[in-house]
């Protein structure tokens, strides 16, 4: 009797054991890519250092890196599907990520049929191993402006850019098909270069492999779509010596190409990771607190005196034309407005808003530049830029919204 039950509490004991273990153990992550993924250190590698500084479990990152490799070859090639056979007996992957040649998701320059079935294979490779695995669809980018392909073979960088888009989520739509609901997640990395505009500077010479701060905001989105932790509250301390620090500075990025790269992963994260989500269009809203770099991440401390900027700008074009308003709310610290129920991008209450500013188009930002002559202790307000013109994403005839912006009153 005594030794059923000394066996049954050291049952229990091994089974509490291995919970605790899989709870503390870092996610293991395969990576398929090619020189997208391998040049300035590799994102596998960043997206570790990522979650390290976000004070999570450190992955186990293995690397399958081939240049110019489409997917069709990450699926088939003999070495690459033998790569996941890779971790010690028992472990399982997490995810999978998923990065194919840069034009293979176009009907011009690749074969986009092709393509969606490879990210399927792949999948059902790794599942075989791994039954809840899970795909990050790495949405690559489209060629910096003045790249030889335009105008003949796509007419400007927006019109690559969306076909690319497109295709990555039609890939991610087969695979939530195939394995269920969250089977896929998309890693909208292409969408935050088209908020850079394309421009050259963020290019190497060639006009399509990424620098430093590109490859920076590919490696923070895709941490985001694997954590669901965004990437702007995490502010390394650019004065220490930290894991993270250091690869940054190797690679010769600051502060200020830091606050820019967050900002924008962070706009195209999955909006239930967002605190203020709007309509994802070329519309954004920077805002800053001297002596700051002035971005889109949207959260600030502030006070009276806190010399404060804010900023509604049209990307690429978009919405210059568009009548544009700056509008805020005021509540109690922790009780912000809900969502509009009609149109959920539209975060300000319309029935307790105020219209700080207004322009009849965006030729120019939309903003101001002010120290804050009062101050709320124990309030809050959101700020939300909007362009009266229709989204191309959500399908709002009348309106785009910017994410809202947060500022809390110390």
């Amino acid at each position: 009797m005594h030794g059923a039950r000394r066996l049954a509490a050291f049952s229990i004991c091994l089974l509490v054991t291995t919970a605790l273990a899989t709870a503390q153990a870092g996610k293991k992550l395969l990576f398929y890519g090619n020189s997208y993924s391998a040049r300035n250190g590799g994102v596998g590698d960043l997206v570790r250092l990522l979650a390290i500084e976000a004070g999570l479990p450190a992955p186990t990152i293995v690397k399958r890196y081939v240049s110019s490799a489409d997917l069709q070859y990450h699926a088939t090639d003999p070495a690459q599907v033998a790569a996941i056979n890779s971790l010690p007996i028992g472990q399982r992957w997490d995810f999978v990520v998923m990065q194919g040649q840069s034009l293979e998701a176009t009907a011009a320059m690749g074969d986009p049929a092709l393509f969606r079935a490879s990210a399927l294979q792949i999948l059902g490779n790794v599942r075989n191993h791994s039954p809840q695995a899970k795909a990050v669809m790495y949405q690559t980018w489209a060629r910096a402006a003045g790249h030889f392909l335009y105008p003949g073979t796509f007419p400007t960088p927006r019109a690559l850019q969306d076909e690319i888009r497109s295709n990555y989520r039609l890939a991610r739509g087969d695979l939530e098909a195939a394995y269920g609901a969250g089977a896929a997640i998309d890693a909208a990395v292409g969408d935050g270069v088209a908020l850079l505009g394309w421009q050259p500077s963020y290019y190497d010479p060639d006009l399509f492999h990424p620098l430093p701060p590109m490859t920076l905001l590919a490696g923070m989105c895709l941490f985001t779509a694997i954590y669901g932790v965004r990437v702007c509250p995490l502010a390394p301390d650019f004065t220490g010596n930290g894991q993270l620090v250091s690869w940054l500075t190797g690679l010769g990025i600051g502060r200020t190409a830091w606050d820019e790269m967050a900002g924008l992963a962070d706009l195209c994260a999955a909006r239930n990771v967002r605190p203020f989500p709007g309509s994802s269009d070329q519309l954004t809203l920077e805002s800053g607190v001297a002596p700051g770099n002035i971005g889109t991440c949207a959260a600030h401390a502030v006070g009276l005196g806190s010399l404060l900027t804010l900023r509604v700008s049209s990307r690429n074009g978009v919405y210059t034309n568009a009548p544009a308003l700056l509008l805020v709310n005021v509540f109690p610290n922790g009780a912000p407005p809900l969502p509009s129920a009609t149109w959920p991008e539209l975060r300000i209450d319309v029935g307790s808003m105020l219209v700080l500013l207004q322009a009849t188009s965006l030729q120019q930002p939309l903003g101001l530049a002010l120290p804050l002559p009062f101050s709320f202790p124990g309030a809050s307000v959101l700020v939300q830029g909007v362009a009266l013109a229709p989204s191309t994403v959500t399908g709002n005839p009348q309106l785009t919204t910017t994410e809202g912006c947060l500022l809390v009153f110390q």
